[in-house]
Protein backbone atom coordinates (compact mmCIF):
# COMPACT_ATOMS: atom_id res chain seq x y z
CA UNK A 1 0.00 0.00 0.00
CA UNK A 2 2.78 2.40 0.92
CA UNK A 3 4.67 1.64 -2.34
CA UNK A 4 1.56 2.34 -4.34
CA UNK A 5 0.98 5.58 -2.46
CA UNK A 6 4.61 6.63 -2.97
CA UNK A 7 4.38 5.91 -6.72
CA UNK A 8 1.10 7.76 -6.85
CA UNK A 9 2.62 10.81 -5.13
CA UNK A 10 5.80 10.74 -7.25
CA UNK A 11 3.70 10.81 -10.40
CA UNK A 12 0.85 13.13 -9.47
CA UNK A 13 2.62 15.81 -7.40
CA UNK A 14 4.76 17.11 -10.30
CA UNK A 15 1.73 17.02 -12.62
CA UNK A 16 -0.40 18.91 -10.11
CA UNK A 17 2.41 21.43 -9.53
CA UNK A 18 2.70 22.11 -13.28
CA UNK A 19 -1.04 22.54 -13.64
CA UNK A 20 -1.21 24.88 -10.65
CA UNK A 21 1.74 26.95 -11.92
CA UNK A 22 0.09 27.29 -15.32
CA UNK A 23 -3.20 28.24 -13.72
CA UNK A 24 -1.57 30.87 -11.50
CA UNK A 25 0.26 32.39 -14.47
CA UNK A 26 -2.91 32.35 -16.56
CA UNK A 27 -4.96 34.01 -13.82
CA UNK A 28 -2.27 36.63 -13.15
CA UNK A 29 -1.92 37.69 -16.80
CA UNK A 30 -4.99 39.92 -17.02
CA UNK A 31 -3.94 41.75 -13.85
CA UNK A 32 -1.60 44.49 -15.04
CA UNK A 33 -0.40 47.71 -13.54
CA UNK A 34 -0.94 51.06 -15.22
CA UNK A 35 2.77 51.09 -16.16
CA UNK A 36 2.62 47.76 -17.96
CA UNK A 37 -0.56 48.85 -19.78
CA UNK A 38 1.18 52.03 -20.88
CA UNK A 39 4.22 50.05 -21.98
CA UNK A 40 2.01 47.66 -23.97
CA UNK A 41 0.23 50.62 -25.60
CA UNK A 42 3.58 52.22 -26.48
CA UNK A 43 4.81 48.93 -27.93
CA UNK A 44 1.68 48.63 -30.06
CA UNK A 45 2.06 52.24 -31.19
CA UNK A 46 5.65 51.57 -32.29
CA UNK A 47 4.53 48.59 -34.32
CA UNK A 48 1.93 50.56 -36.25
CA UNK A 49 3.58 51.80 -39.43
CA UNK A 50 2.32 55.35 -39.82
CA UNK A 51 3.78 58.04 -42.03
CA UNK A 52 5.86 59.48 -39.17
CA UNK A 53 7.37 56.10 -38.30
CA UNK A 54 8.13 55.35 -41.96
CA UNK A 55 9.85 58.73 -42.42
CA UNK A 56 11.90 58.27 -39.24
CA UNK A 57 12.82 54.68 -40.14
CA UNK A 58 13.91 55.69 -43.65
CA UNK A 59 15.92 58.59 -42.24
CA UNK A 60 17.69 56.23 -39.81
CA UNK A 61 18.63 53.85 -42.64
CA UNK A 62 20.35 56.66 -44.55
CA UNK A 63 21.86 58.17 -41.41
CA UNK A 64 23.27 54.80 -40.32
CA UNK A 65 24.86 54.35 -43.74
CA UNK A 66 26.49 57.80 -43.52
CA UNK A 67 27.84 56.99 -40.06
CA UNK A 68 29.07 53.57 -41.19
CA UNK A 69 31.02 55.12 -44.07
CA UNK A 70 32.57 57.70 -41.71
CA UNK A 71 33.72 55.18 -39.11
CA UNK A 72 37.35 54.46 -38.49
CA UNK A 73 38.54 50.93 -39.11
CA UNK A 74 39.64 48.95 -36.06
CA UNK A 75 43.26 49.64 -36.99
CA UNK A 76 42.56 53.36 -37.37
CA UNK A 77 40.77 53.45 -34.00
CA UNK A 78 43.78 51.91 -32.32
CA UNK A 79 46.17 54.26 -34.09
CA UNK A 80 44.05 57.33 -33.31
CA UNK A 81 44.43 56.62 -29.59
CA UNK A 82 48.05 57.69 -29.96
CA UNK A 83 47.56 60.67 -32.27
CA UNK A 84 47.96 63.23 -29.56
CA UNK A 85 50.60 61.45 -27.55
CA UNK A 86 53.70 62.61 -29.37
CA UNK A 87 54.93 64.53 -32.39
CA UNK A 88 53.00 63.25 -35.40
CA UNK A 89 54.70 60.96 -37.86
CA UNK A 90 53.87 59.97 -41.43
CA UNK A 91 51.42 57.21 -40.38
CA UNK A 92 49.49 59.60 -38.14
CA UNK A 93 49.40 62.23 -40.88
CA UNK A 94 47.99 59.63 -43.29
CA UNK A 95 45.32 58.65 -40.75
CA UNK A 96 44.40 62.28 -40.11
CA UNK A 97 44.16 62.93 -43.87
CA UNK A 98 41.89 59.90 -44.35
CA UNK A 99 39.65 61.02 -41.50
CA UNK A 100 39.47 64.60 -42.83
CA UNK A 101 38.20 63.15 -46.11
CA UNK A 102 35.76 60.71 -44.46
CA UNK A 103 34.30 63.42 -42.25
CA UNK A 104 34.04 65.86 -45.17
CA UNK A 105 32.04 63.27 -47.14
CA UNK A 106 29.87 62.46 -44.09
CA UNK A 107 29.27 66.15 -43.37
CA UNK A 108 28.17 66.82 -46.94
CA UNK A 109 25.91 63.74 -46.93
CA UNK A 110 24.28 64.73 -43.61
CA UNK A 111 23.64 68.24 -44.91
CA UNK A 112 21.94 66.80 -48.01
CA UNK A 113 19.84 64.32 -46.02
CA UNK A 114 16.33 65.67 -45.42
CA UNK A 115 15.34 65.29 -41.78
CA UNK A 116 11.87 64.71 -40.36
CA UNK A 117 11.12 66.94 -37.34
CA UNK A 118 11.53 63.99 -34.93
CA UNK A 119 15.20 63.55 -35.91
CA UNK A 120 16.16 67.23 -36.33
CA UNK A 121 18.12 67.50 -33.07
CA UNK A 122 20.12 64.35 -33.80
CA UNK A 123 20.61 65.41 -37.42
CA UNK A 124 22.01 68.79 -36.35
CA UNK A 125 24.13 67.11 -33.68
CA UNK A 126 25.84 64.90 -36.25
CA UNK A 127 26.34 67.78 -38.65
CA UNK A 128 28.13 69.57 -35.83
CA UNK A 129 30.02 66.39 -34.88
CA UNK A 130 31.30 65.65 -38.39
CA UNK A 131 32.28 69.29 -38.90
CA UNK A 132 34.08 69.50 -35.55
CA UNK A 133 35.83 66.15 -35.95
CA UNK A 134 36.99 67.12 -39.44
CA UNK A 135 38.32 70.43 -38.09
CA UNK A 136 40.14 68.66 -35.25
CA UNK A 137 41.98 66.44 -37.75
CA UNK A 138 42.77 69.47 -39.94
CA UNK A 139 44.18 71.25 -36.87
CA UNK A 140 46.16 68.12 -36.05
CA UNK A 141 47.72 68.16 -39.52
CA UNK A 142 48.53 71.88 -39.23
CA UNK A 143 49.95 71.27 -35.75
CA UNK A 144 52.66 69.05 -37.16
CA UNK A 145 54.40 72.10 -38.57
CA UNK A 146 54.35 74.06 -35.31
CA UNK A 147 57.50 73.93 -33.23
CA UNK A 148 57.42 73.16 -30.36
CA UNK A 149 54.66 70.62 -30.84
CA UNK A 150 52.09 70.52 -28.03
CA UNK A 151 49.23 68.07 -27.60
CA UNK A 152 47.59 70.34 -25.01
CA UNK A 153 46.31 72.63 -27.73
CA UNK A 154 43.95 69.88 -29.00
CA UNK A 155 42.48 68.97 -25.59
CA UNK A 156 39.62 71.52 -25.45
CA UNK A 157 38.38 70.66 -28.96
CA UNK A 158 38.69 66.94 -28.24
CA UNK A 159 36.74 67.30 -24.97
CA UNK A 160 33.94 69.25 -26.70
CA UNK A 161 33.81 66.59 -29.42
CA UNK A 162 33.57 63.78 -26.84
CA UNK A 163 30.74 65.60 -25.01
CA UNK A 164 28.90 66.12 -28.30
CA UNK A 165 29.37 62.45 -29.17
CA UNK A 166 27.82 61.39 -25.84
CA UNK A 167 24.86 63.72 -26.36
CA UNK A 168 24.32 62.43 -29.91
CA UNK A 169 24.46 58.81 -28.76
CA UNK A 170 21.94 59.49 -25.98
CA UNK A 171 19.51 61.14 -28.42
CA UNK A 172 20.11 58.35 -30.94
CA UNK A 173 19.28 55.71 -28.32
CA UNK A 174 16.11 57.50 -27.22
CA UNK A 175 14.84 57.85 -30.79
CA UNK A 176 15.63 54.24 -31.63
CA UNK A 177 13.76 53.10 -28.53
CA UNK A 178 10.77 55.33 -29.27
CA UNK A 179 10.44 54.19 -32.88
CA UNK A 180 11.59 50.58 -32.45
CA UNK A 181 14.65 51.01 -34.69
CA UNK A 182 17.49 48.50 -34.22
CA UNK A 183 20.83 49.68 -32.91
CA UNK A 184 23.48 50.94 -35.35
CA UNK A 185 25.86 48.14 -36.35
CA UNK A 186 29.48 49.23 -36.31
CA UNK A 187 32.05 47.96 -38.78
Amino acid sequence: MQKRLTRHIKYHVPVIACVLTGLIVYVALPVRSADSKAAAAALNQRRKPDKKNVAVTEWFKKYDQIRREAEETTRDKYQSLFLGESKPDKKNAELASRMVEKYAVALAAMKRLPSPPETKQLHNGYIEYFGSARQLFIDFLKGQKIVPYSVKRFAPAKNRLEALDKTNKRIDGELRKTYGIPKHKHI
